[in-house]
């Protein structure tokens, strides 16, 4: 569906005169810029409920954006990030974890410089433009290793690009997304510490496991007083192996500290952290897809019928939301069919999928929250309940179970 181009500058579009299925050919934005709908993504009933329950009731376009339909699908598939600028990052972080790792190894006399942080700071903030030049592209991360020695180089660099493309998508100050991007790069710092033989291997002893929970207060501990370095990058090496249900590390908080105490950049960072370690060659576990990787992720997020969970809901929602098409290519990492359990704790299986609200899709309960079957199924547009979403999705077996 075309809008009119004659027009200069933004022009806003009532959304209650918008028919469900229709597509624009421009990207449609709320009052501050924020896009919340993609050129050629359809419109739906859910999604205009979910704005005017938001007070939301025009959008805007800018007649001078129109797109065709390839040129939106070439810069859905174009990398956030050259690969020229990607390998030096990659060369930034060795040089980097190299120097931390001799320091450790014989002199902690030799801290970091300005210069040496200052080098760092320039290629994030490389790494800022080129992802507003091309944000609509997709995130291809390092995966493939030369040695296993290659590991820390290739997960600081991927790490550093996510904390930047996210903060980037969520919007954040240039301040922050710079913050997240540093964070990424400096996070592992600490595991230079650690002898490779044990980073190396497929599996730890208690006691060598014992060692790597340490690496984040160590690594933090050797930049703590570095006045280069901002607070938030310091919460960042510290803090980003911490769990919502207490069974995170160096210091196990709970969930109500988690939620009051640790800054939601620095929980949006283990986010960017675990799917890394997740879609990378590393000494232990295979390498998984972007949807595999995400499908496992949704499995860790806090509903109430858990004991285990890493994540909690909106960091999740607000993480897959911004780089769930970004990440995938373009795809839905649920799909249609797909049997999913909600945080009520009922079963359902999927519909159809909503692209800028993914944990809220059309869905069809098939179970109460004792998984017990219902005697008729009940079709949900999750939507209508924002407050719900999919805690859990079902893995199918290779017999299709």
């Amino acid at each position: 569906m075309d809008i009119p181009s004659g027009q200069t500058g933004n022009v806003h579009i009532d959304i209650r005169i918008i028919k469900s299925g229709a597509q624009y050919a421009y990207d449609l934005m709320d009052e501050y810029g924020n896009v919340v709908l993609e050129a050629y993504t359809e419109f739906s009933d859910g999604l205009k409920k979910r704005l005017l329950a938001d007070s939301i009731t025009h959008l805007y376009y800018n007649p001078a954006m129109k797109k065709s339909k390839e040129e939106a699908l070439k810069r859905r598939r174009e990398s956030v990030v050259s690969d020229s600028l990607r390998k030096g990052v990659l060369e930034n972080s060795r040089d980097l974890l190299d120097f931390i790792r001799e320091n450790y190894n014989f002199s902690l006399e030799s801290k970091l410089t300005k210069s040496r942080i200052d080098k760092s700071r320039s290629l994030v903030s490389s790494l800022l433009e080129e992802i507003e030049d091309r944000k609509d592209g997709v995130f291809d991360p390092l995966v493939k290793l030369k040695s296993l020695d290659e590991y820390d180089y290739v997960h600081s660099t991927n790490v550093s690009i996510l904390g930047a493309l996210l903060a980037s998508k969520l919007e954040f100050s240039r301040e922050i997304r710079a913050a997240m991007g540093l964070g990424g790069l400096f996070h592992d710092i600490g595991k230079s510490s650690i002898a490779k033989d044990i980073l190396n291997k497929a599996k730890l002893n208690d006691a060598e496991f014992d060692i790597v929970k340490e690496h984040p207060h160590v690594g933090y501990k050797y930049i703590e007083n570095n006045l280069h370095i901002l607070e938030l990058e310091k919460r960042i090496v510290l803090l980003h192996h911490e769990r919502a249900d207490g069974n995170g590390y160096p210091f196990g908080f709970d969930y109500d500290h988690m939620a009051q105490k640790t800054p939601r950049e620095v929980r949006l960072m283990s986010l960017c952290d675990i799917y890394s370690a997740l879609v990378s060659e590393r000494p232990y576990g295979r390498v998984h897809t972007s949807m595999e990787a995400l499908r496992m992720m949704i499995n860790l997020v806090y509903a109430p019928f858990k004991q285990t969970y890493f994540f909690f809901p909106g960091d999740f929602r607000d993480f897959i939301r911004a780089l769930g098409m970004t990440l995938n290519a373009g795809n839905f990492f649920l799909q249609p069919g797909d049997l999913v359990r909600l945080d009520s704790g009922e079963v359902a299986i999927i519909e159809e999928m909503n692209r800028l609200y993914p944990l809220n899709p059309k869905i069809r309960v098939i179970t109460n929250k004792e998984k017990q079957p219902l005697k008729r199924q009940v079709p949900v547009d999750m939507l209508q309940n924002y407050s719900s979403y999919i805690a859990n999705v079902f893995q199918k077996k290779e017999n299709g179970a």
